[in-house]
């Protein structure tokens, strides 16, 4: 059985995102949780990779982190780039539904964490 899809979030996604998520029983973190609200995005992208999370951001750079990772031959459980458009208030439930049916495909085995997550980069939206 595949492992569950888990979200590391960093300070560029709104809060409300992790609140709804975590009351769909979907589990989540976010970095000022744990203390790296000012961590470096190596450090965001590590501290998932510990935990065998999937990021979630909107910060472009970790667009560049995906390909220096893979260069590297270090591996990371996945990054979700949401696209500008999911920006503003009025985009959160949009957020809330794409990221609940990611968790949903995996809980479901028609897909997994390590096939279709593990060093993969999603530009969602």
């Amino acid at each position: 059985m595949s492992r569950p899809l888990r979200y590391y979030m960093d300070t560029h996604i709104p809060k409300v995102v992790a609140f709804e998520l975590r009351r769909r029983g979907i589990d989540v973190v976010r970095c000022e949780e744990i203390g790296l609200a000012e961590a470096a995005d190596e450090t965001h992208l590590q501290t998932a990779v510990e935990q065998e999370r999937t990021l979630v951001s909107r910060d472009t750079d970790f667009v560049r982190l995906h390909a220096d990772w893979l260069q590297l031959k270090r591996q990371h459980y996945g990054i979700l780039f949401l696209k500008d458009y999911l920006q503003g208030s009025d985009r959160i439930g949009s957020i809330v539904r794409i990221l609940v049916e990611y968790h949903q495909l995996v809980k479901d085995g028609a897909a997994s964490v390590e096939m279709d997550f593990v060093n993969q980069l999603y530009f969602v939206g």
